[in-house]
């Protein structure tokens, strides 16, 4: 709809945005494919209308208002781009430290690992369906990073045919994803109950750090050699023996405890503020909301 007048457009648009206007905007509403409003409809929507040099005064402290916030916003996403970006930094500087201030050597997985066997296809089907913790490869891409210690799936026992578990300890690596960076994400479970790990995961048993071996399999040198033995198909995928070719420098347990504790703290910051940016933008924009609506009709 072209809306012709002869006021502040800046302010009609603030004004057709208070509370009081939605309101008024659902109340008129129509629905059927989508959601629409008629045109005689639009007329019968009230605003406060204040002379001309009002509502000039009252759209240039809203502009300053939303400039802040819109400052705020980027401010709170660049810092959280550096601080992503440090981590990065010290993820790969610290595994490759390793090796160039001799506290270890390279290993292969097929070394490191004591046991490594595939888990047993989860169905969505049987989610949910009792209290027996349990773990698909979805969450392992989506939702767990480096390592967790809940499950946030359950199942019943008895549904799964030949179950494969995992313990406290264990890491649990893709073993096939829709593109190379995928494949192969490592995440330690440390977890105190037994859970059932689904298919398209290795469970990797060993006698490290498992909090260390997660980040080595995180940094960019592994991601090189991920590249090397992936196989494309309708999956990109990586056998259990390429998986075991991977090499990653190994310390001993004192310094992977050194390194996954400064790891920790640099991921912490991150994921802190990660969290916190959306709760900081709503409450800037409820205080925007509250000022504008309080300018425009005066009331709090």
């Amino acid at each position: 709809m072209c809306f012709r007048h002869n006021q502040n457009p800046k302010y009609i648009s603030y004004a057709l945005s208070l509370n009081t206007s939605k309101q008024q905007k659902k109340r008129y509403a129509s629905k059927g494919v989508a959601v629409y409003i008629k045109s005689k409809d639009i007329k019968k929507i009230k605003i406060p209308l204040p002379p001309l040099e009002i509502q000039k005064q009252i759209v240039q402290v809203l502009d300053a208002f939303r400039e802040l916030v819109r400052k705020l916003i980027n401010r709170l996403k660049i810092e959280l781009k550096l601080r992503k970006k440090q981590y990065e930094y010290y993820l790969n500087k610290l595994i490759s430290d390793v090796i160039e201030k001799g506290w270890g050597e390279y290993k292969t997985l097929g070394e490191i690992a004591t046991e490594i066997y595939r888990g047993n296809g989860i169905t969505k089907s049987q989610l949910d369906k009792g209290d027996f913790p349990c773990i698909h490869y979805g969450e392992i891409y989506n939702i767990h990073k480096i390592w967790f210690n809940k499950c946030i799936s359950f199942t019943d026992e008895k549904l799964i045919k030949n179950p494969k578990y995992c313990d406290h300890g264990d890491l649990l690596i893709t073993g096939a994803g829709e593109n190379i960076k995928d494949i192969s994400k490592a995440c330690a479970y440390i977890g105190k109950e037994k859970a059932i790990a689904g298919g398209n995961l290795m469970i990797f048993k060993h006698l490290q750090n498992p909090k260390y071996l997660s980040y080595a399999l995180s940094t960019n040198a592994v991601q090189i050699q991920k590249q090397k033995y992936a196989k494309e198909g309708v999956l990109v995928s990586i056998s259990t023996n390429d998986l075991k070719k991977i090499k990653i420098p190994l310390p001993p347990l004192e310094i992977q405890e050194q390194i996954v504790n400064a790891l920790d703290h640099l991921r912490e910051i991150c994921e802190d503020l990660e969290k916190g940016i959306p709760k900081e933008i709503k409450l800037a924009n409820k205080r925007y909301e509250y000022y504008r609506d309080f300018l425009i009709t005066g009331k709090n």
